[in-house]
């Protein structure tokens, strides 16, 4: 909780327009949503991969059939995920709090953070889904402990160049955005 509020007195006050056009964009369930299949479609595709690589089916003669769930969750993250960030890329939005509401060029060090705390998150989750995938297929006792945190490394290294990259070209996206509703607004 102390962690949340040195972030709002760091940020600043929020921008009430700015406020009510990112709660129309996004919602509680939407989090829901995008946390619950996220997890869900990335443990059964760690799942997936340890019994293909180990050669251990997973599937039943009865359940080979049966539709792979694991798409329609990835791709309804995937729909879910580009409208909201088309909604507040149009609405020139990158965060509700002034200091991000009136900045005119992109926050480098803030970029560089949200791809360390994405690569971190996507690091840990990755060789820890993969670790359990793989205990619960081939045991504890054949487990690749240096092959799954490499696998982490990696992802980690992934996530933050799309994590710092990707947040950069949001906020440049949304200043030109706010630039150039504030030309139509002055016309």
């Amino acid at each position: 909780m102390n962690l949340i509020k040195r972030w709002n007195a760091f940020m600043g006050p929020k921008d009430e327009r700015l406020e009510s056009e990112s709660n129309r964009c996004m919602r509680v369930g939407y989090t829901i949503l995008l946390a619950g299949a996220g997890i869900a479609a990335y443990y059964g595709i760690m799942v997936n991969q340890v019994a293909d690589t180990t050669d251990t089916p997973i599937y039943t003669s009865v359940g080979q059939d049966v539709f792979p769930v694991s798409g329609v969750i990835a791709v309804a993250i995937l729909v879910s995920c580009l409208i909201t960030l088309g909604m507040q890329m149009k609405a020139g939005i990158v965060d509700e709090h002034v200091r991000m509401a009136t900045i005119d060029h992109v926050p480098w060090g803030f970029c560089a953070i949200i791809g360390v705390i994405s690569g971190a998150m996507l690091g840990v989750i990755t060789a820890t889904m993969r670790m359990l995938a793989e205990i619960q297929i081939v045991g504890i006792e054949n487990v690749t402990w240096a092959g799954d945190l490499a696998m982490g490394v990696v992802f980690f290294v992934m996530a933050f160049v799309l994590g710092t990259f990707g947040t950069a070209a949001y906020i440049k996206s949304a200043i030109v955005g706010r630039a150039k509703q504030d030309s139509l607004l002055e016309d």
